[in-house]
C-alpha cells in the first residue's frame, strides 16, 4: 500500500543584499548626486562608481531614500549601476530594495 501526503511548501523571498561595500549615495539638487562628500551628474557618477568597483571592490550602488528623494531618482540610479555592471538598491526606512529595470 502506498500512502501519499500532500503538504504545502513556502519559500520566503531573499532578503536583498548589497555587499560587502555598496556605494551609498544621496539625490542631490539639480539632477545629482553625492557621495563621499562630492557631486556628480548621472553620468560622471557612472564612472566614478565604475572606477571604485575595480579599485576598492564596490559591490553594489544603493540610493539612501529620503524625503528629497524621487521616483526618477530612483530610476538614475539604475542607469549608474547599470554604467557600473552593478546591482542597484535604494534604502528607505532602514528597509533594503533591489530596483529592477527592464527594458
Amino acid at each position: 500500500m502506498i500512502a501519499a501526503t500532500t503538504g504545502c511548501a513556502s519559500v520566503e523571498p531573499s532578503k536583498p543584499d548589497a555587499g560587502v561595500l555598496p556605494a551609498e549615495i544621496s539625490a542631490a539638487p539639480g539632477d545629482e548626486f553625492t557621495w563621499r562628500g562630492r557631486s556628480y551628474s548621472i553620468d560622471r557618477m557612472g564612472d566614478v562608481i565604475r572606477a571604485a568597483k575595480h579599485s576598492e571592490g564596490v559591490t553594489s550602488v544603493v540610493l539612501l531614500y529620503d524625503q528629497e528623494a524621487t521616483v526618477q531618482d530612483i530610476i538614475d540610479v539604475a542607469l549608474i549601476a547599470r554604467a557600473a555592471s552593478l546591482p542597484a538598491f535604494y534604502k528607505q526606512d532602514g528597509k533594503l530594495n533591489h530596483i529592477e529595470v527592464s527594458r
